[in-house]
């Protein structure tokens, strides 16, 4: 084990630790769900001295809420609890910032992916295309595996990168039939068009690998290592008696969500084939908890893994955990711009205090989303936003004065949901280190980079470790 682990392991325990009393400390802002921000009052749940400031500090101000890893000059007198929060996310809080790199490409230049990218790019959103570029170049770097396995791969764009951009052979494993059928006839089209340019890929004496395409569903509540090892020679015909490294495959995962991210985690060290695993997760507010295990025996939920956060009995509400998912790099500039925009918090919330005394039972439902507040009255999104869940809202309550003073407190709103987010990025990162740890607890070296652009991928942290 590298010298250095036990070490790394300490200084995770011990940011984990401090992140926790934070977070328990304003566990009532955490919590909070901005659509009750009216029928539970939580402006009166800020401390005395935050009510007092953000009552006179213009919204244009609150972007500098959501970046402090550097410290800019700044005009606004924050309370000295938020100065410190922001000292202590500083030095806590993993970092969101993409290097800067003078490299174009990584890789070797002749790689068909960098000479045809255009092909590999069709018909693939600019966030998909960037997460994939990114994701096929970092895994490129690992020099000891040649052999990917993405589970969970939808129709497949990041596996034809793999194969045809960068000569992986990758093996993916999907459970929806169509994907799988979706995923083989792309494979055929972009290999077609690329022979046309690139005519050497049918003539060199080291065959292009075409992805694999399995419509299986692998079991990741109960592993069977050699179960799945199995499944991976046949469907690779490797035989079982061939040379040693002839199966050594790389697990992967590109946004895998909720609890798949954590069961990869399980597989990659229960398999003895696999030599390495690099993930990028998503939708931490989809994980199992313990408290969410009907089986009370059942210790495979998704947060905490490790054994050090098990013990300490760490916890992140569901509320915590969803909003360790949003794109705080995106809202800050929507912060800056034009903000009015974000009126359809109050929209929402002002429509949920009707709601919540009409009809108890759609406390929390789900509206219709998608509603400009600059393009609507409130009297108009009341009625949009309620098709469909068998409930009208009366004329009396759309303009009562009680509404008409929620409507005129919108920025009240939108300062608390910033407020709110300013905490997101610590929820984020304990989630990872808990990961981190888990992994090093295994005695396996782990690190954590920043893959993408975070304002194009907010999601944006990579997970790799190596046996």
């Amino acid at each position: 084990m590298d010298g250095n682990i036990p070490r790394l392991q300490a200084e995770l325990q011990q940011k984990i630790l401090e992140s926790r009393q934070i977070v328990d400390l304003y566990r009532p802002i955490i919590d909070a769900y901005i659509v009750d921000f009216f029928h539970l009052n939580h402006w009166n749940s800020l401390p005395p001295s935050w009510i007092r400031c953000f009552s006179t500090i213009p919204i244009e101000h609150l972007p500098a809420l959501l970046s402090f890893e550097s410290r800019n000059t700044e005009i606004t007198v924050w309370p000295l609890t938020v100065l410190a929060l922001r000292s202590l996310f500083r030095r806590l809080v993993h970092t969101r910032s993409k290097p800067k790199t003078t490299e174009k490409h990584p890789t070797d230049p002749n790689c068909v992916y960098y000479k045809q990218s255009s092909l590999f790019h069709k018909s693939v959103k600019l966030k998909k295309r960037h997460e994939i570029e990114q994701f096929a170049t970092n895994c490129s770097r690992e020099n000891n595996c040649r052999t990917l396995v993405d589970i969970g791969s939808g129709q497949g764009n990041l596996a034809r990168t793999l194969a045809y951009g960068f000569g992986f052979r990758v093996c993916c494993l999907e459970q929806n039939e169509s994907f799988v059928q979706a995923a083989r006839q792309k494979d055929a089209e972009l290999w077609r068009r690329l022979v046309k340019l690139e005519p050497k890929l049918q003539n060199t004496t080291t065959i292009v690998p075409h992805p694999v395409h399995l419509h299986e569903k692998v079991n990741l509540d109960r592993i069977d290592p050699n179960a799945f090892e199995q499944l991976l020679r046949d469907a690779l015909n490797i035989e079982k008696g061939q040379h040693s490294d002839a199966l050594q495959f790389g697990l992967i995962g590109l946004h895998p969500c909720g609890d798949l991210a954590p069961s990869l985690l399980r597989l990659f060290l229960a398999c003895h084939e696999c030599r390495f695993i690099k993930l990028v997760c998503c939708c931490y507010m989809k994980l199992s908890c313990e408290s969410s295990i009907s089986n009370g025996e059942s210790k495979e939920y998704g947060f905490p893994l490790s054994d050090f956060c098990r013990r300490t009995n760490l916890t992140l509400s569901y509320e915590a955990r969803e909003m360790a998912c949003h794109a705080i790099e995106q809202y800050r500039e929507r912060l800056s711009g034009d903000y009015h925009e974000l009126k359809i918090h109050a929209y929402r919330a002002a429509i949920e205090s009707i709601i919540v005394r009409l009809r108890p039972d759609l406390k929390h439902a789900g509206l219709k989303g998608g509603i400009r507040a600059t393009e609507v009255s409130f009297a108009e999104y009341c009625q949009r936003a309620v098709d469909g869940l068998g409930i009208t809202v009366p004329e009396s309550d759309v303009h009562s004065a009680a509404t008409q003073s929620r409507l005129s407190r919108w920025e009240e709103v939108v300062k608390f949901y910033t407020i709110r987010l300013m905490f997101a990025p610590l929820i984020e990162t304990i989630v990872l280190y808990d990961r981190w740890l888990f992994l090093l607890e295994q005695g396996t070296n782990a690190r954590i980079d920043v893959l993408f652009d975070p304002y194009l991928s907010p999601r944006n942290h990579v997970i790799t470790a190596y046996k």
